[in-house]
This record gives C-alpha cells, sequence and structure tokens, in this order.
C-alpha cells in the first residue's frame, strides 16, 4: 500500500510541471520596432490587450516596422513578426500599402489594423486566443488590393509637389532675408521610375558694425532629374542629369549629364530590410564660375566617372547604413585630371547591445582633391565667416558616438496625453 501511494504521489509530482508549462499566458509582451514610422500612442489605444515593453529582451514577439516611398506619394510597409523565447519558430510577414492621397489618420489606422492582424496568430497561444472572434465582411467588389486596382488613374501615376517659403528677420543693426523653393516630379511603375526635383535657396543679410556696414549675398540651387529602367531582380539602368548654381562654390552654372547603371546584390524586393548595391556613372559635365579659378578658367568642360558602394540593413538588432564613393576627373579635353579625386566614407550605425542599451555611431570622412570651382582671386574674411565662400581644403571629417540606456519598467502601455505637444503621438517607443 505505502509502494502504492509513493508510486501515484511520484506521477502527480512528475506531471505538475507539465500542466504548469502548457498553461497558457494570459496575454503578449510585444516590443513594437517601428520608429516614427508609427502612431504608438494610437496603437496602444485601439491594440489593448498585449503589453507594450521598451526592449527586444523579454519579449514574446517583436513586430519590425520598415517602409519604402512608393514613388506615388505613398508608402509600402514591410511589417515583421518575430517570435522570440518560446515562440521562436514563428515568423510572419505582412504588407501594407498606403496611397498618396491617405490622410495621416488614414495610413495610421491601417498601419494598426494590419499589426493587430499579424498579432492573431500570435496571441492564438495566449488565454486571448480563445475569445478571438472572426469577421469577413461579404462584399460585390473586386477583392484585389487598392494599389492593384489603380487603373484608370487620371494622373498616370505622376505626383507633383511643390513647397515655397520665405522669411524676414530683423533687429536695429541687422537684418536677413530668405527664400526657398522646392519642386518636384515623379512617377513610379515596375518597368520604370522617373523623378525630376528643383530648390532653389536664396539669402540676403544685413550687418551694421563699427567698421560701417556689410551686405551679404549667397544663393544655392539645383535641378535633378533621372530615368531609371528596371532591366531583373538586380540591374537597372539610366539616365542621370543635373545641374546647380553656388555662389559659396564659385559656380554660375553647372550641368551634367550621366549614363547610370547599378547593381543590386540582394533583389530589390528586400531592399527595405536588406540592401546592398554598386552604381557606376560617368559624367559629361560644363561648369561657368563665377571668377577665374585656380586653373585659370572661366569655362570648362570635363568628363568625370564616380563609383558608390551603398549598404542599408534593418534587422532586429537595429541598423546600420554605410556608403562609400569614390569620384575622379578624367579630362577637360585640355589635359589629363586624374589626379583631381574625391573619395567619401559616411555611416550611421545603431547597435542594440543590451536590454536598454544602445549604441549610436556616425562618421563621415573625405578625401578632398578635386576643387576645381577654387577663386584664382584669395577669398577675404568677411565672405568666409559669412559661409559666402569656401577655404581650400584637402580633407573633411565628423565623427559622432553616443549611447542611450534606458531602465525601469519594461511595460509601456499607459496613454497620457496631458502636457504633451501636439503631433506628439507619432513614434517612438
Amino acid at each position: 500500500m505505502k509502494k502504492a501511494s509513493f508510486a501515484l504521489f511520484a506521477i502527480l509530482f512528475l506531471t505538475l510541471p507539465t500542466f504548469a508549462q502548457d498553461k497558457k499566458p494570459e496575454t503578449l509582451d510585444v516590443f513594437l520596432d517601428c520608429g516614427r514610422s508609427c502612431d504608438f500612442d494610437y496603437i496602444r489605444r485601439e491594440i489593448p490587450y498585449v503589453n507594450y515593453i521598451r526592449d527586444r529582451v523579454g519579449a514574446d514577439v517583436h513586430v519590425l516596422v520598415t517602409n519604402q516611398d512608393t514613388g506615388s506619394g505613398g508608402n509600402n510597409y514591410l511589417l515583421e513578426f518575430i517570435g522570440l523565447d518560446a515562440l521562436s519558430s514563428m515568423k510572419d510577414e505582412l504588407t501594407y500599402v498606403s496611397g498618396a492621397t491617405d490622410t495621416s489618420n488614414e495610413r495610421r489606422e491601417g498601419l494598426t489594423n494590419t499589426i493587430s492582424r499579424g498579432l492573431v496568430r500570435f496571441l492564438m497561444t495566449t488565454t486571448i486566443g480563445d475569445r478571438i472572434q472572426v469577421s469577413v465582411p461579404v462584399t460585390q467588389q473586386s477583392t484585389l488590393p487598392e494599389h492593384v486596382q489603380v487603373i484608370d488613374d487620371p494622373w498616370n501615376f505622376w505626383v507633383f509637389n511643390i513647397r515655397m517659403s520665405g522669411s524676414y528677420e530683423a533687429e536695429e543693426a541687422n537684418s536677413q532675408t530668405r527664400i526657398e523653393t522646392r519642386v518636384s516630379a515623379d512617377k513610379v511603375t515596375e518597368a520604370w521610375k522617373f523623378s525630376l526635383s528643383g530648390r532653389m535657396n536664396y539669402r540676403e543679410s544685413r550687418y551694421d558694425l563699427s567698421t560701417g556696414t556689410i551686405r551679404s549675398t549667397n544663393r544655392d540651387g539645383n535641378v535633378y532629374g533621372q530615368l531609371v529602367k528596371s532591366l531583373d531582380a538586380h540591374w537597372s539602368a539610366g539616365l542621370t542629369t543635373y545641374t546647380n548654381t553656388s555662389s559659396s562654390n564659385n559656380t554660375n552654372l553647372s550641368t551634367s549629364l550621366s549614363p547610370t547603371v547599378e547593381f543590386s546584390f540582394f533583389p530589390y524586393t528586400e531592399s527595405s530590410t536588406r540592401d546592398l548595391r554598386a552604381r557606376y556613372e560617368i559624367n559629361l559635365r560644363k561648369n561657368s564660375y563665377d571668377e577665374v579659378t585656380v586653373y585659370n578658367k572661366v569655362n570648362q568642360t570635363l568628363i568625370q566617372n564616380q563609383l558608390t558602394l551603398m549598404a542599408n540593413f534593418r534587422q532586429p538588432w537595429g541598423y546600420a547604413r554605410a556608403s562609400v564613393s569614390v569620384e575622379s576627373y578624367v579630362t577637360d579635353f585640355e589635359e589629363s585630371l586624374f589626379d583631381l579625386y574625391n573619395i567619401g566614407l559616411n555611416g550611421n550605425m545603431d547597435i542594440r547591445i543590451a536590454r536598454g542599451l544602445s549604441l549610436n555611431i556616425e562618421a563621415q570622412v573625405s578625401s578632398v582633391h578635386d576643387q576645381i570651382w577654387l577663386p584664382l582671386e584669395e577669398s577675404n574674411d568677411e565672405d568666409v565667416l559669412l559661409g559666402n565662400k569656401k577655404l581650400p581644403t584637402s580633407f573633411e571629417y565628423e565623427l559622432k558616438l553616443g549611447f542611450s540606456y534606458r531602465f525601469g519598467s519594461i511595460y509601456n502601455n499607459v496613454v497620457n496625453p496631458r502636457f504633451g505637444y501636439f503631433g506628439s503621438g507619432g513614434g517612438g517607443n
């Protein structure tokens, strides 16, 4: 009898942990990783049945949201639902496409609905899953996505933007006038991409000093055009044109025409999460200068080539962006200019080291040996200090290093907008 009782006790003792393990959790701990793509307060209000935590460590599900401009003014959002710990075998992807004319409220509503759908499979592992009900409205309309149905588009996929602004500031001893203009026209299809943009900045300043009155005028503007043909999943070819004017760079007018080819090491369809590509272009450039340059030129026609390697990765551990660019002049049709070149390195990385701890690195380094526009006459101190003229240099660099550490409660469910800023609800967790 004692042996039978001991055996029954042993069986119950061994099976209790199994029963405990089989018990479903009440809800999910979710790490929402979407930066400025999301209105986080709105999402917490609309999806209140999960716990939002501030770090990937300790989460049941990591929701990674990345987005790309569709070219028509909308956005293509890729949502990755990554199960962690006990749910590590589960991973899903969903896509949400916003229209060019959608309001910010329509965009956040569509994105939030997509997040809620993506969480359903994971919620089925919790007790909330037992209470989920499915409702599918029945309509006689086509079930094709909206972005597929756009066939009778009166604008034929063209999107235009115009922005103008101006300001005037004055004190007793100085005044400043600024005028800024931005225009763009874009058309994007699967086979072709056309982009045209222009900007113009004009600044006029007056300073009354003890030595007299200083007046300063600075202009800076450009027009950029690009036509791209999609060749396959990895290759593209195009034609680029660029025209600019800059008083600080002693350039009255510079115009270039550039055949360009690009290779993407990953398929273009994966570019929202991993993007590594190489681009080569050869520029036929014609320059007209404000003043005679150090090469004794007022007008100059040149050939320049440029090779750029770009990388952009957004992953659960953070993100990394980097580019390396090598530019060199070939000739001005009078002499060889291979010794005139510019090598630039740009990078930005944000790495999650541990719970709440992130490392951010930004760097920009350039080896400058191509300032063909430098004026022959030495610039005076006033023009240099006012930003109207630039001095010769053989290098440029900038380095930023930072840490961020957040600690305390991991939960982030409460929404309290009191004493907040207008529009502060969007982005960040």
